[in-house]
């Protein structure tokens, strides 16, 4: 039986992996500070989906298709913030720049995972 967690796949993760992991971690910690400085449920309830997504990544559960719904993720947390993030504006321009980011870097992923998985 193998194990959930894919710890043996992870010394071979290039660098996009390693990088967006940290940028979904930095999302995380900005959401989750956001949401409990302004006691904002939305904002706290993104910062912790981010980390079930971080979770997720780790695991054997982890399809390339799920980097699309990431990148759905981000564009819905960019809308959160629009309308009720805009008191927080200068971490919200770190936090975008961080999700803009995570999303290049989910959809190189994705594609180059499909790719080997179509050969």
């Amino acid at each position: 039986m193998s194990s959930i967690v894919r710890t043996d796949d992870i010394p071979t993760w290039g660098w996009r992996y390693r990088i967006g992991v940290l940028l979904s971690v930095g999302i995380a910690a900005i959401n989750l500070y956001v949401g409990y400085v302004a006691a904002g449920p939305p904002m706290f309830a993104v910062g912790c989906s981010f980390l079930v997504g971080v979770g997720l990544f780790f695991t054997r559960f982890w399809n390339p298709v799920l980097y699309l719904l990431g990148v759905l993720h981000i564009g819905v947390l960019g809308v959160i913030w629009i309308l009720s993030g805009l008191q927080f504006l200068a971490i919200g321009l770190v936090n975008g720049v961080l999700s803009l980011g995570l999303a290049a870097i989910a959809l190189s992923l994705f594609f180059e995972e499909e790719r080997s998985i179509q050969r």
